[in-house]
């Protein structure tokens, strides 16, 4: 069987891999073969995720692929798609007790991945816990039936739907960029932050100040970003990853659907209390964020599709990264919240969710967040190790007696991506 690509996979090359690297955080070390197994009776539900990328003529195209996935030691990474993976565009890693999948955004995201994260933690745990209670009703089991909402490889219409905006989305000609190294050359120099906070402690204090998890978080970042630089003036830009399954009517889908809303913070919003920046920011959220705007999105990859239907693969190349690169923007900074996550009793065993991103993406700092447990986990990625921005997040936790815990700055790394010839 084969599968059809994501027409953002022909922006892929050397200089920009796409790969994101998850990382579980267990409570007990964890056991490699009980992970290797899981991971193969697992994949059984999601057959388009074990699958290898062929060049066919002018094309990629999705096959499927018998041979086991690699399991490497020592939070080893490999290159997807290379014979290191056994050419996989998945891989797995552990190292004490943190277990890694890998995988690329030109494949799926982080909502396309959870259902079969969940279905791999429950076939680990019940694996290495034979009497773990895990609610089994809310997890996709290996023979359950694969709905069409989810596998469907192809699901953008074939024409344009009708477009009716709601709110404006604009960035500004100029912005704040942060003076960080980019490029992969540099990736020894990425650093993650990672900060717990008790969702009663966050949610008590942001349900006072009309905010959310994901606008609570960007306020902060906002505050320390010009806390760090006083005497900027430009504006500053979140950009708040935003999934738009919605508009294209496959609330489950395996691919990735992600866009960027630009978050603008003109520089008279500096010293706005964080009630008022919230306000501002839920207001941004609800007029851009819309299934009404996100029609924009799947327009374009409409038009890119037949774009690029007759071009050479060098072609494709060209054009889809621009179109990639124009998407994503210009930012200061990135957030991206998963929402509420159902473990469905798995988190009993967990301690922590750990997202690493391609940070040559980024405006220099992207920050992740999870709930696990009773916990927010929020972690904030930088491509080099200044500690000023998360110093100045942490005094602003302070400041507003939010109580944290917080791990020591750690270097991480991604996964290569390979094309085939």
């Amino acid at each position: 069987m084969t599968y059809k690509v994501n027409n953002i996979l022909y922006a892929a090359g050397p200089d920009l891999l796409g790969t994101l690297r998850m990382g579980i955080v267990m409570k007990e070390p964890v056991d490699p073969g009980a992970l290797a197994a899981a991971a193969s009776r697992a994949i059984k539900r999601f057959p388009y995720f074990a699958v290898r990328l062929v060049r066919d003529r002018d094309r990629y195209i999705y096959e499927q692929n018998p041979l086991p996935f690699v399991v490497s030691p020592e939070g080893k990474t490999v290159v997807l798609g290379s014979a290191e993976s056994n050419y996989h565009v998945f891989a797995f890693a552990y190292d004490g007790c943190r277990m890694y999948i890998d995988t690329t955004h030109f494949m799926t995201d982080g909502n396309g991945i959870f259902q079969f994260l969940r279905t791999l933690l429950y076939y680990y745990i019940t694996a290495v816990h034979p009497d773990a209670e895990i609610a089994v009703e809310n997890i996709a089991l290996a023979d359950s039936e694969i709905p069409l909402d989810e596998s469907d490889d192809d699901p953008y219409p074939e024409d344009a739907l009708p477009e009716e905006t709601f709110g404006i989305i604009q960035r500004p000609d100029e912005l704040l960029t942060l003076d960080m190294p980019n490029g992969y050359d540099t990736m020894s120099s990425w650093r993650a932050y990672r900060f717990r906070i008790k969702q009663r402690d966050m949610m008590s204090f942001v349900s006072g100040v009309d905010g959310s998890p994901a606008t609570f978080i960007t306020t902060l970042m906002y505050k320390a970003v010009t806390a760090v630089h006083p005497d900027e003036t430009l504006p500053v830009v979140c950009g708040m990853q935003h999934q738009f399954r919605g508009a294209v009517g496959r609330r489950h889908s395996h691919l990735c659907h992600v866009n960027i809303v630009p978050m603008v913070y003109p520089d008279k919003l500096r010293d706005k209390p964080i009630d008022v920046l919230n306000t501002i920011g839920r207001g941004i959220l609800i007029t851009q964020a819309d299934d009404l705007n996100d029609v924009l999105t799947v327009n374009a990859h409409i038009l890119n599709e037949k774009a690029i239907k007759y071009m050479t693969i060098p072609e494709k190349h060209d054009y889809m990264r621009r179109v990639v690169l124009d998407g994503i923007g210009e930012n200061t900074f990135e957030v991206s919240y998963t929402g509420y996550v159902r473990w469905c009793g798995l988190e009993k065993y967990m301690v922590d969710v750990i997202p690493f991103l391609d940070m040559s993406l980024s405006g220099g700092i992207s920050i992740e967040i999870f709930s696990v447990e009773e916990n927010f986990s929020v972690c904030i990625m930088q491509r080099n190790d200044d500690p000023r921005y998360t110093e100045q997040f942490a005094a602003i936790l302070k400041e507003n007696k939010i109580p944290f815990e917080a791990d020591p700055p750690e270097g991480f790394e991604i996964c290569g991506f390979a094309l085939p010839e």
